[in-house]
């Protein structure tokens, strides 16, 4: 052994630090500051948000979303098909701002108390009517039926039905569709191809948001981003090549331990695509050296850091993810300043709270991946449904009813991704994740821009108006046990 068997560091998580204030300026006002960061030495993030390549986190929905407000999605490869990631990347890459092309549609012989469900699982309070033909033949809206007197009559009693509608055109533009769209009188543009089959439909409150993103983040083309993960087997260099030749901008290495030669032997394959390769996961500076040396242009660093994570308990290796962080970040400026080549490194991992991600871009993080936040969204793929929760409450123990999202990680009994965990039977597949339910929080275009306004509210405190300056100036330091509690937080998960 070349090393020494104990290492001079403790693993530490971003719970145990807290960040000391400096003098806030006009210029570090919370209009001024710039969440910019680079994902690759020539990529830039408009904000430093990415979501994890995991079944029940990123999709087309979330991907579009996502890079809407400047951050990127990873489409998952793991239990998902090459086709099913293809059409996912399809859709990011080919979205119109305004068209919303899946959308959930009712029969006309569907009973109103079946829509109420799909109203309170999903959110939704306008369904396009269609046939078995997907021909559209009318619209229902929350404003024209009673959920109380109603619920079993049919969806065709209380229809708008097509002849009185403002209909859209399959292949307009979103000026022409906004002019339309008032015409209607409703808010809601249905619009169809040639044959009368629904193929989008305009809401005027996207168009509205659609003018709200000027933070969004685009290729040359003016078409969203998107990443596409894809794992270390051969058989995934076909998937890879068809994922660039749709336009996926960023490929995503998928393994759980980076440090690997399966992982040299796959940047090896993939450098010739001329798409930049993130790679991961490691938790050290020989690790990061490693992917480096064979072609990877951003890190992601993280193992056993996950909120349903267990591979510390089944494995016993890992390292604690503020600690990881730090120790790469170290060797990627080490690597900066010999080179001149800045690769970028992206905290897989560990975040609770928004205070989780000021420290962790304290530390050197350049980019934040996250699944558990982004998970229960309502962009998320996996469906809400309500389940019945026992509370304590004034000391006796009662049920509420709350709005959920499934959640289950890679490794977990449901998604025994074998491809991620270099492993080849889901027979003998190792458990090392867990699955269960997240509170559902709504829309992504309501949730993220309050965990973005705290970030800049912590640069703001420390004197800080971009990221960079906010890593080589923070002044961080470790707290005792009392001063986190003092702070009204835990470092235990619960």
């Amino acid at each position: 052994m070349d090393k020494p068997k104990f290492t001079d560091e403790i693993s530490s998580t971003f719970r145990e630090f807290i960040l000391l204030p400096r003098r806030t300026g006009p210029q570090q006002s919370l209009q001024q500051v710039d969440l910019g960061t680079r994902l690759t030495h020539d990529l830039r993030l408009n904000i430093p948000f990415m979501s994890a390549a995991m079944e029940a986190v990123s999709g087309d929905r979330l991907g579009i979303a996502l890079a809407q407000h400047g951050g990127m999605a990873v489409i998952p490869a793991g239990n998902v098909s090459p086709q099913d990631q293809l059409d996912m990347v399809k859709a990011v890459k080919r979205f119109k701002a305004g068209f919303v092309e899946h959308v959930i549609t009712v029969s006309d012989d569907m009973p109103i108390q079946k829509v109420i469900d799909l109203e309170r699982q999903h959110g939704y309070s306008t369904f396009p009517v269609v046939d078995k033909n997907s021909k559209l033949v009318g619209l229902l809206t929350e404003k024209k039926y009673n959920p109380w007197k109603d619920s079993e009559l049919l969806v065709r009693e209380r229809m708008l039905p097509l002849e009185t509608l403002v209909v859209g055109r399959h292949g307009m533009t979103l000026s022409d569709a906004n002019r339309q769209i008032f015409e209607s009188g409703i808010g809601v543009l249905p619009v169809v191809d040639e044959e009368g089959k629904l193929r989008s439909v305009v809401f005027f409150s996207d168009i509205r948001r659609s003018h709200q993103y000027p933070d969004g983040v685009v290729d040359s083309q003016k078409r969203l981003r998107v990443a596409g993960a894809i794992s270390t087997h051969p058989e995934d260099e076909e998937r890879a090549r068809n994922l660039v030749a749709e336009g996926v901008d960023v490929l995503v290495v998928d393994a759980s331990d980076g440090f690997s030669e399966y992982m040299s032997s796959t940047l090896q394959r993939l450098r010739k695509l001329g798409v930049p390769i993130i790679a991961g996961n490691v938790v050290d500076q020989d690790g990061f050296d490693y992917l480096v040396e064979n072609g990877a242009e951003a890190i992601k660093v993280g193992i056993g850091s996950g909120s349903i994570c267990t591979t510390r308990r089944v494995k016993a290796i890992g390292r604690g993810q503020a600690t990881a962080v730090h120790q790469v970040a170290l060797a990627r400026d080490r690597h900066f300043k010999k080179t001149g080549r800045y690769v970028p490194v992206i905290s897989d991992g560990g975040i609770e709270s928004s205070g989780d991600m000021s420290v962790a871009l304290a530390l050197g993080a350049d980019v934040l991946m996250m699944g558990k936040y982004f998970a229960g969204f309502e962009e998320s793929p996996t469906a809400t449904f309500m389940k019945r929760l026992p509370v304590l409450f004034s000391g006796q123990m009662a049920e509420v009813e709350v709005t959920v999202k499934p959640y289950w990680g890679e490794a977990s009994p449901r998604a025994k991704n074998v491809r991620r965990y270099q492993q080849d039977d889901p027979r003998s597949f190792v458990i090392e994740g867990e699955e269960g339910y997240l509170l559902y929080k709504g829309s992504l275009h309501k949730g993220l821009p309050r965990e973005l306004m705290a970030i800049r509210g912590t640069l703001s405190s420390c004197g800080c108006s971009t990221l960079s300056e906010f890593y080589e100036n923070v002044q961080v330091e470790r707290q005792t046990l009392e001063a986190v509690r003092e702070g009204g937080t835990s470092i235990f998960r619960v």
